[in-house]
């Protein structure tokens, strides 16, 4: 019994020993930029392609009730996102963020206006969306899930 106990405390204490180390907030951080400060900067200077870097290779983003598999689709899907039309407001709010070891999930919501650039009428859009993330072998985080949804007035 004595050697059951040591054996038990000894793997106790090498795996929690052997566990990696995370600073949660300096992570929450790296995520509000990911998906929210540095994505919504992109739409607003016109440059919504940038955010295709956000993903991993493999990434799914369903929209509209369609599903963009990979990084080249939701390249087509960002690009295409009211075409024509100038952003005037692209304003992402956290509202809360999980985070487990290496894959994260974050939930919030959009609002947005855009004008169209020949004949001035502008668009209101609001809505809900989550992503869950991955860290990168670098440290990085990745998206490789994105469900957006916008919500009727």
């Amino acid at each position: 019994m004595k050697k059951l106990i040591l054996f038990v405390t000894i793997i106790s204490f090498v795996g929690s020993s052997c566990q990696k180390k995370y600073d949660i907030e300096a992570d929450k951080q790296a995520l509000v930029k990911l998906t929210a400060e540095d994505w919504d900067a992109n739409f607003l200077s016109g440059n919504p392609e940038a955010n295709v870097e956000f993903y991993t290779e493999m990434a799914l983003r369903i929209q509209g009730g369609v599903i963009y598999s990979g990084k080249e689709a939701i390249r087509t899907k960002l690009t295409s996102i009211r075409a024509g039309y100038t952003v005037l407001k692209h304003e992402n709010t956290i509202e809360d963020t999980w985070i487990s070891g290496d894959i994260a999930t974050i939930r919030g919501t959009f609002l947005g206006s855009w004008i169209h650039k020949e004949w001035g009428d502008t668009l209101y859009g609001k809505g809900t969306w989550v992503d869950v993330c991955e860290r990168q072998k670098d440290g990085s985080w990745k998206m490789v899930f994105t469900l957006a949804s916008e919500l009727q007035e």
